[in-house]
């Protein structure tokens, strides 16, 4: 039997159990039986064992750890070893590596751009000025480099068509909901008196945490069974000390904070336990034009959603309906929100195909099928 052409998808910022490196293209690369399939990236706190895919890991400590700048050899190092027929890389940091070694090497180079990361450098401001500066040279210098020998590119948001025009080789493949759940009939808020909210994933300012938890706190005054989870990767510290110290003996508030992601299972178990998933999202210019993952897989699920108001979310959330987009900011309408969520027939309408990643994994297997046909 003939070698399959191995793959790499590679990360530095991403956990080798990634939900989109391993659950998304990782799967749909095996589910072809073509390649034999490499996922790269920094440790799991517990890494899966998964079959027919192998888990590199490169890294681990936290991202500011000095150790961080060698995992360029050790990707070059995998990379001479494994002697791929196409990268996919998920992050800016390796491409000058997979660059420079594309020459010697003759494998495809696809760059997955999952973030605009000169917005979020300059908007999300999760270090200080004079090191967004350098942040922001260093992947402009990177992508610029990387630009030359990119054979394909892959956006993970429809924004980045326009965000980034001068890019024409590209296949949009967005970040939809792999998961299925079977259809249950439109329903009303269930617990009404003793709701149970939640806020998952990465645990962030950008995200929106303390207004959310604000409004929470306002409608626990007339609520006092109510109940709020916060679940997931908290990758500042600065931040989880303020979380910590300010809301981590309020009666109500369970917080569950990790300095590593947290298993995707897990994290989706917690939401199914939740009653409301809230999506409090700043309205930032490096966020307000992207559609959030959880806003898909939380109607995947026909979680009841209490979203931030922004029209291009509020066109998905009222079509079926999944929920409410508000002002998280605006306490004083707590009670008149709550009336509207009381009031709500949720899901009057089944969720569409197009919130799946079926037809995502479609458009990559292709993808994979024309870069790797010789010409």
């Amino acid at each position: 039997m003939p070698q399959k052409p191995p793959i790499i998808v590679a990360s530095v910022l991403k956990p080798v159990d990634d939900s989109r490196m391993l659950y998304k293209l990782g799967f749909s690369i095996r589910e072809t039986n073509k390649y034999d399939l490499n996922i790269i990236g920094f440790s799991s706190k517990k890494t899966p064992k998964v079959e027919n895919i192998r888990l590199i890991e490169i890294f681990s400590g936290p991202r500011t750890n000095l150790s961080r700048i060698f995992v360029h050899f050790k990707f070059l190092r995998q990379l001479i070893k494994i002697r791929p027929a196409v990268v996919i890389v998920t992050t800016f940091e390796l491409l000058p590596i997979a660059t420079l070694a594309k020459p010697f090497l003759s494998y495809k180079l696809i760059y997955d751009v999952q973030e605009n990361y000169g917005k979020n450098i300059t908007y999300n401001q999760t270090m200080p000025a004079f090191l967004r500066v350098v942040a922001k040279s260093l992947v402009r210098l990177s992508e610029r480099l990387g630009k030359t020998a990119i054979d394909h590119y892959i956006f993970a948001e429809q924004c980045y068509v326009t965000e980034m025009p001068s890019i024409n080789s590209y296949t949009v493949i967005e970040n939809k909901a792999a998961i299925s759940s079977p259809f249950k009939p439109s329903f009303r808020l269930p617990n009404p008196i003793s709701p149970h909210f939640i806020i998952c994933g990465t645990i962030t300012p950008v995200y929106g945490v303390i207004p959310a938890i604000e409004w929470f706190l306002k409608l626990k005054e007339a609520l006092p069974n109510a109940k709020l989870t916060l679940v997931g990767h908290c990758p500042l510290t600065s931040f989880y000390q303020e979380l910590t110290n300010i809301y981590g003996l309020e009666e109500g508030i369970h917080l569950e904070l990790s300095d590593h992601p947290l298993p995707i299972g897990h994290i989706r178990n917690k939401v199914l336990e939740a009653d409301i998933l809230m999506l409090p999202y700043l309205l930032l210019p490096s966020i307000k034009d992207k559609i959030p993952t959880k806003l898909y897989e939380g109607i995947a699920l026909q979680k009841v959603i209490l979203m931030s108001q922004n029209p291009l979310w509020k066109t998905i959330v009222d079509k079926y309906p999944a929920g409410i987009c508000i002002d998280f900011l605006a306490t004083e309408e707590v009670s008149s929100v709550w009336k509207s969520l009381l009031n709500l027939d949720y899901y009057q309408l089944q969720p569409d195909e197009d919130l799946f990643w079926e037809a995502e994994k479609r458009k990559f297997q292709q993808l994979l099928i024309n870069i790797t046909s010789p010409n």
